[in-house]
């Protein structure tokens, strides 16, 4: 099967970079940071650049785009100008998701659980309200609308809290934690935020799997199974990994000066299950990356 990948440097992208590529024919792209694109058959493209876009498509025709390309930090979106944030989160979605259409190709887009506002209580389903505070979510949401709107051959993936080792540039809060510990050095985690994590590896590998159903046409929530704090993500990590447990400071979100704050998007998955798709618990997962199973996968 031929899959095209944006956003293939990202945290995300370089591990569907790994999974695919052993069973698929991919094309994975890029922006700025090659990450390891440079081991796959890639190519650097703006996406909003919809000449080149349709250039890929006429000579790649790919089966199934899986488009995780995004300014994908709340903080970052609310720093930059709107026009660029809407172009790269909002533009290219659509242009993709016409292309997709008129190439009879499958369109997998990685949304967000921030779509949902945090304050309706534990395990959402996707028939839960959507009430996106930031303007990272608000782009997710409006792009979501706007996929549908287009046509039906899609997967909308409202992606969780992905946790593990960052490949090359990327790096994330876990890699961070994960860093600190191993040099003794302190973690302050919010004890009353919470999420159902996924780790990376496990998700890349569940899109693969996607990609063999003959789901359309859905929205999944697209996360973990248990429901936990940061504090209590942290605590499981220095189980398994023997670090010190005192090395957590656990705080509030309201000891932070932070906007768009979300207390808990955990989200219910068992519509991802029932498509004979299951997660590992986040103790198999974290032992796997303890094993340092991010380097071979």
């Amino acid at each position: 099967m031929k899959i095209l990948i944006t956003g293939g440097s990202g945290l995300l992208g370089q591990y569907l970079n790994i999974i695919l590529s052993v069973s698929h024919n991919i094309l994975t792209i890029y922006n700025s940071n090659e990450g390891n694109c440079r081991s796959y058959r890639s190519e650097k493209t703006d996406l909003n650049d919809l000449k080149k876009l349709k250039e890929i498509f006429l000579t790649f025709k790919p089966d199934v785009v899986i488009h995780t390309a995004a300014i994908s930090r709340p903080e970052s979106c609310n720093e930059l100008p709107l026009d660029t944030v809407m172009n790269i989160n909002v533009t290219s979605s659509v242009q993709l998701a016409r292309l997709c259409r008129r190439n009879k190709a499958k369109l997998i887009f990685t949304s967000t659980d921030l779509v949902y506002d945090g304050d309706a209580g534990q395990m959402l389903s996707e028939d839960s309200v959507v009430n996106p505070v930031s303007l990272y979510a608000q782009t997710k949401i409006q792009s979501e609308t706007e996929i549908m709107n287009i046509f039906d051959n899609y997967i909308i993936l409202r992606t969780s809290l992905l946790y593990g080792i960052g490949l090359n540039h990327s790096v994330n809060n876990f890699h961070i934690m994960y860093h600190n510990f191993m040099n003794n050095k302190p973690v302050k985690l919010f004890y009353d935020q919470f999420r159902t994590p996924l780790a990376l590896r496990d998700a890349a590998e569940l899109i693969q799997e996607l990609i063999l159903t003959d789901a359309k046409d859905i929205t999944l929530n697209f996360g973990g199974k248990e429901r936990v704090s940061r504090a209590e993500l942290g605590e499981i990590l220095c189980e398994l990994g023997n670090f010190d447990k005192a090395l957590i400071e656990k705080i509030s979100m309201s000891d932070v000066n932070a906007v768009n704050k979300v207390a808990d998007v955990s989200m219910n998955t068992e519509k991802l299950q029932s498509l004979g798709l299951n997660q590992k618990s986040i103790e198999e997962s974290i032992h796997i990356i303890l094993n340092n199973g991010h380097l071979s996968v």
